[in-house]
């Protein structure tokens, strides 16, 4: 019978790296600044349209939890305690 024979018996350990020495908390902020400078941020109008539409899904999504959770109750409920007599 045939033996399967690893390859590379170590491929799969995580090499470790050395740790990045600490560097100060201005450097830090201004990396920060440095990343908020490069994104591309939405105009006003933009910025309303995607407020409003997300407003508007909320909703929508909300109306219909609360629909699906009232149906199953409902039902649920004339199920578990069905009117006798």
């Amino acid at each position: 019978m045939a033996r399967a024979v690893p390859t590379e018996p170590r491929a799969n350990r995580v090499q470790r790296t050395t740790p990045t020495p600490r560097r100060g908390l201005i450097r830090n902020f201004e990396d920060i600044l440095g990343e908020l400078r490069k994104v591309i941020w939405p105009s006003w109008g933009e910025l309303r349209t995607m407020t409003f539409v997300v407003i508007v899904t909320v909703v929508v999504v909300s109306l219909m939890l609360g629909l699906i959770d009232y149906v199953l109750t409902q039902t649920l409920v004339k199920l578990e305690f069905p009117k006798v007599g």
